[in-house]
């Protein structure tokens, strides 16, 4: 009984420690992405708008603001992302008190000051618009959570139906095929969708990213539920 116990209390402990690491690499996955996406809007400011680097990301994040479904979730989002970055770290303080002549002299302010100036203003001003850019489509690609959940249910359901006629048929299994499928889908849809889709600085409209993102999501659970092999 005891052992029992035990042993309960032990999966009990792991499932925990399996959402905290789970809790904790979803937010090293999310501030690289973020520094990314930041870095990438940099580039296109010195590249692609290098005549009007602000008006360029300020267009950008209005036509995300756009094409999203809630934009009050949208702009919490970005007020969020924004936080993180220039919020409580003193930065958005700072940037207004130069703006209205009250930056201190001394610890933090003397460290910003020579940020608000020239160039390098420019480029502050970019990374502030692009991280609320990047807030933005975090929410759009949490929106689209349900669609893609529908397109796994819809897969697996077919795919189930298709490995019990296999086996019926006298079909056989196969691993490779399901791993194939699984590693597809691990690292390669799932990620590349993610990271393009939040630091590409380019007007990239819903429809033509996540329609066929879907499809390949599709086929890759329907061949890795109807090529499971119990023991892979």
């Amino acid at each position: 009984m005891s052992a029992t116990r035990r042993d309960g209390n032990a999966d009990g402990v792991k499932s925990f420690f399996w959402i905290v690491d789970l809790a904790i690499h979803a937010m090293l996955w999310l501030l690289l992405a973020s520094l990314l996406s930041v870095l990438a809007d940099v580039a296109a400011a010195h590249l692609l708008w290098r005549d009007h680097p602000v008006g360029g990301i300020e267009t950008l994040l209005r036509y995300y603001l756009e094409q999203t479904s809630d934009r009050e979730l949208a702009r919490r989002a970005a007020d969020l992302a924004y936080w993180s970055w220039f919020g409580w770290t003193g930065v958005d303080a700072s940037a207004q008190a130069w703006q209205a002549g009250t930056l201190s002299a001394q610890g933090l302010g003397s460290m910003l000051r020579p940020a608000f100036t020239g160039s390098t203003r420019e480029v502050l001003i970019v990374a502030m618009v692009g991280v609320k850019l990047f807030g933005v489509r975090v929410s759009m690609l949490l929106m689209t959570v349900p669609q893609f959940l529908l397109a796994i249910a819809v897969a697996l359901t077919d795919g189930l139906v298709a490995r019990h006629v296999r086996r019926a048929q006298g079909g056989h299994e196969s691993a490779t095929r399901y791993h194939h499928a699984k590693r597809g889908l691990a690292f390669g849809v799932i990620p590349l969708t993610a990271i393009v889709w939040l630091v590409a600085p380019l007007c990239l409209p819903v429809y033509l990213l996540f329609w066929p993102v879907s499809v390949m999501m599709l086929l890759a659970v329907w061949n890795m539920t109807k090529y499971f092999k119990k023991y892979t």
